[in-house]
């Protein structure tokens, strides 16, 4: 926990003088305070990876749900695409690994199948 907040902290206080807006300000900041301006897509990465770790972190000490969760942080996801941070196949892979994760629990559903197995 404490690394993450450790690194989050660490990427905030290195992007002096990046403003909120607009939203391509924070990865090219991040981008200069990490790797000299070399490495956008990495800053990327990090950026939407200790986003989504931090709301995941929030959202397990608040004692939400695991559906919930998944739900929010896909929500999140999707928003992180949208605007360029996270490239589509990562949030494709993180969905089909939720769906593998899933996939018997929905079947026995599906089928009426109370066995608990």
């Amino acid at each position: 926990m404490f690394l993450v907040l450790g690194f989050g902290m660490f990427a905030l206080l290195g992007m002096q003088g990046v403003q909120a807006i607009p939203s391509d300000d924070l990865p090219e900041g991040l981008n200069r305070a990490l790797f000299g301006g070399s490495n956008l897509y990495a800053a990327k990465m990090i950026l939407a990876g200790s986003i989504l770790a931090s709301l995941g972190l929030a959202l397990s000490m608040a004692k939400m749900n695991v559906m919930g969760t998944i739900i929010v942080l896909l929500s999140t996801a999707g928003v992180e695409a949208a605007i360029g941070w996270l490239p589509m196949w990562v949030l494709y892979l993180v969905a089909m690994v939720i769906v593998a994760m899933f996939s018997k629990s929905m079947a026995d559903w599906v089928t009426g199948n109370k066995s608990g197995s």
